[in-house]
């Protein structure tokens, strides 16, 4: 049995839109927030501004991650924002794409030691906690 990151998002999303009504998202696992700190914020800065100490260097200014519910009519946009991250579907709308697939990275990370499904799940597990992170920094 396959498991579509489109179908795997869908079951993200309505568990997150549950939960929505709920006064408080859950809180990101700190392997989150330090992968955060390692990789994104690079480009995007510490306080997720996008002004990283690599940001001067990109053609396009990195968001600012922080005000994406803002952008959003004030909601998070948690499927959109999963689906930047993971970076294996086109999105036309995102325009061009200097930021590195995670989709792909996690992938990596997984290796071989689940089959395909169970790696797909692992790689939608990585991207969930990013965009619980993502989720708690909004302003």
């Amino acid at each position: 049995m396959r498991i579509s990151s489109f179908a795997l998002g869908c079951g993200l999303a309505v568990t997150i839109n549950v939960g929505a009504a709920s006064a408080q998202a859950p809180e990101p696992p700190a392997r989150a927030v330090e992968f955060y700190r390692t990789a994104c914020a690079q480009c995007h800065g510490n306080d997720g501004k996008g002004g990283g100490p690599v940001a001067h260097l990109l053609a396009t200014k990195p968001s600012d991650l922080t005000t994406l519910a803002r952008r959003n009519n004030g909601a998070f946009p948690f499927f959109r924002v999963g689906q930047i991250i993971d970076g294996r579907e086109d999105i036309a709308l995102h325009g061009g794409r200097e930021m590195p697939f995670w989709g792909d990275m996690f992938g990596f990370e997984a290796g071989d030691r689940f089959g395909t499904t169970v790696r797909e799940v692992y790689v939608q597990g990585r991207i969930y906690e990013l965009v619980l992170y993502l989720n708690s920094i909004q302003q």
